[in-house]
């Protein structure tokens, strides 16, 4: 009798010693060995600004923001074009007064291996077209022109709004912002037009780039 109440204390014994053991799960569902993962990115920040700069042959030099969390393709493809040197060369083709001013469809100044790159085009960003866009085309927005057909014919052609032009909200895909040289805006505004809103004196940007 007393042989088999010591196998009952040594079974005990052994049986504290194992639940006691830091090799076993301590039966709450947690890993105290799992290893620590740090540089989570859990960021919920708005998408990055960029700043493109102008520079007109005789009229100075203004700078755009681009807002990507109101037209990321529109954005995208500007960018893009930018990037690619597009935009050099091109001139302000009308100046609707008291509206806007708009650039022309394409440079001559561009190569032919580029040429094609301007076939492609944008869905327009806007809430005629079904997509969200909350950027009213205050006095000097940005707006991506497109055939008014045609929503999803947008390319590199663009208007800078001269004025408050809320008629066209909805309507077309504003996408950015001169916040620098206004009033160079308003010079070429200014400017003498023949009788179809075309400058007399070419307007040209001879130099357009992403600031670093």
């Amino acid at each position: 009798m007393k042989i088999i109440k010591s196998l009952f204390v040594l079974f005990a014994i052994c049986c504290i010693f194992a639940a006691c053991s830091p090799g076993n799960d301590a039966g709450d569902g947690s890993n105290h060995d799992a290893p620590v993962v740090e540089n989570i990115a859990t960021s919920s920040a708005a998408p990055e600004h960029t700043f493109v700069t102008f520079e007109t042959e005789a009229h100075g030099k203004f700078v755009v923001e681009t807002y990507p969390e109101h037209a990321p393709d529109t954005v995208r493809h500007f960018l893009a074009l930018v990037d690619g040197g597009f935009y050099n060369g091109f001139t302000i083709e009308q100046i609707r007064h008291s509206q806007a001013l708009v650039t022309s469809e394409s440079s001559p100044a561009l190569k032919a291996d580029n040429a094609a790159s301007l076939a492609t085009t944008v869905i327009g960003e806007f809430t005629k077209n079904g997509r969200s866009n909350a950027l009213k085309l205050e006095k000097y927005t940005l707006a991506l022109n497109h055939i008014p057909t045609q929503y999803d014919s947008g390319n590199a052609q663009f208007m800078i709004m001269l004025t408050s032009s809320h008629d066209l909200d909805g309507e077309y895909a504003g996408f950015g912002k001169v916040v620098q040289g206004t009033d160079v805006i308003d010079k070429i505004a200014g400017s003498e037009v023949d009788r179809n809103g075309a400058p007399v004196s070419p307007i040209v940007m001879k130099k357009v780039y992403i600031n670093e």
